[in-house]
């Protein structure tokens, strides 16, 4: 039962990161429509996380598409987090670990990306 009630949550967790993903680069594409951008116009500004607040403040399309972004990056990782609280809640320590080991390999590549 226990495991049922992990696998709805985590599956939540997913359906729900899917949904922002793909909500936050729709309205990124309606931005870019509505401000006569193409995809191909100018170049497209690097990745700044300070930046991202303003952006979507002023509408930005590049606001919303770096978040929508941002969001299909994490929503596994975060799956993967959630899973890692519902095993050591239920004391599956095997698994546990699994997810821990998982989740630090995914911290680990986002720290050599973001270096190189």
């Amino acid at each position: 039962m226990r495991a049922s009630r992990l696998e709805r949550k985590v599956g939540l967790v997913l359906a729900v990161g899917s949904a922002v993903s793909v909500g936050l680069l729709t309205l990124g594409i309606v931005a870019m429509g509505a401000s006569q951008i193409g995809p191909l116009d100018r170049p497209f500004p690097r990745f700044d996380l300070g930046r991202v607040p303003a952006d979507l403040a002023a509408t930005e399309p590049a606001g919303f598409l770096w978040l929508g972004l941002l969001a299909v990056i994490l929503t596994p990782s975060v799956r993967v987090a959630a899973s890692l609280v519902g095993f050591a809640a239920s004391g599956e320590r095997r698994m546990a670990v699994v997810a821990l080991i998982g989740l630090a390999i995914i911290c680990l590549s986002a720290i050599l990306g973001a270096g190189g």
